[in-house]
């Protein structure tokens, strides 16, 4: 981001603020599929001096996902008004003319993440804590009226029976597009099971997308802050259930690194009120391994054909073997 460009928008963004200025703006890491800025934002209003702390994430050339930012930033309007543990979205732009691609402009929430499994390092209590915490918000996530929040952007299903049918060709389309013509036999077979196998849902809730440890932000007194809601959709709730307890997001045992995992499917029993279905569930962690490798596959071809030069995309190529590993033992193809 441009810092005399973001300071004239936000002048204009912000006309009642005076001697606006954009104080320490920085690229910072993660959010592999946006561009993330950090900066301080200090001006007058009413002669009283106001600073905030914020985040800028703009669409990059290429990466991991093609997703709509106006769409993303509708969803953290709306889980914001429903009281989520969501940062604060402020200012949305979509011409790019302004910064040259569309971004928008959020609260930068204070707090630590870590890079997948909550750290093993941090104490027993905290992890306990957090583990309930994580699925207290997915249960407030997954108890929302859609509707009532405006939420049919995200697209209805047609049908029960359409949700995961829906959800398999899309990662397929991306799958095939994405793979330059490579054969990889695990997700291949995967992705026909999964077209063979379709679950129904048994209701139509918001999905996340990618809900798991890694996309919140918390301190020693817990949870702060959910994170990167660009993949959010209408979808069946045991997905959102099983990506976050995958094998390739936990330690072992230990679903997401926080809580042994038929512990951690008990409570989230619990704090739904409703019973796992088993059968659905298996569906939807088969299909995250097979959507997280074809993330994968997505960031290695768009630095390949020069879509993005962020280094750490070719790399993302050895994931694939220990999401293909996890896949075999699903499938019992090995």
């Amino acid at each position: 981001m441009d810092h005399p460009r973001l300071t004239e928008y936000l002048k204009r963004a912000m006309p009642q603020a005076e001697d606006l200025r954009v104080v320490a703006l920085q690229r910072i890491s993660g959010g592999s599929s946006r561009e993330t800025y950090a900066f301080d934002l200090e001006w007058s209003e009413g002669g009283a001096p106001r600073t905030r702390p914020l985040i800028g994430r703009r669409d990059p050339t290429g990466g991991l996902l093609k997703t709509d930012r106006e769409r993303e930033f509708r969803v953290l309007e709306a889980m914001h008004r429903a009281g989520l543990r969501v940062p604060e979205p402020l200012h949305l732009e979509l011409d790019p003319a302004v910064m040259d691609r569309p971004f928008f402009i959020m609260h930068r929430a204070s707090g630590r993440t870590s890079g997948g499994a909550f750290p093993e390092t941090e104490p027993a209590a905290l992890r306990d804590k957090i583990a309930h915490q994580f699925l207290d918000e997915l249960a407030r996530l997954q108890a929302l009226d859609y509707r009532a929040l405006g939420l049919e952007l995200l697209g209805e299903p047609k049908n029960l029976g359409d949700v995961a049918r829906t959800q398999t060709a899309h990662w397929r389309e991306i799958y095939d597009r994405d793979r330059m013509g490579e054969h990889y036999p695990i997700l291949d077979a995967a992705f026909a099971w999964l077209g063979a196998n379709p679950v129904v849902a048994d209701r139509v809730v918001v999905v996340h997308g990618d809900y798991r440890s890694g996309n919140y932000l918390y301190d020693d007194d817990g949870m702060l802050a959910m994170l990167d809601w660009e993949m959010t959709h209408l979808g069946d709730p045991m997905e959102d259930l099983g990506w976050a307890s995958m094998m390739f997001w936990g330690r072992g045992e230990f679903a997401a690194g926080l809580m042994e995992r038929e512990a951690f499917y008990r409570l989230y029993e619990e704090k739904t009120g409703r019973p796992i279905d088993r059968k659905r569930l298996f569906f939807y962690q088969v299909l995250g391994n097979a959507k997280m490798a074809t993330i994968c596959l997505t960031g290695v071809c768009d630095f390949a054909e020069g879509r993005t030069a962020d280094a750490q995309m070719p790399f993302l190529e050895q994931l694939l073997a220990p999401l293909c590993d996890d896949l075999a033992l699903q499938l019992k193809l090995i």
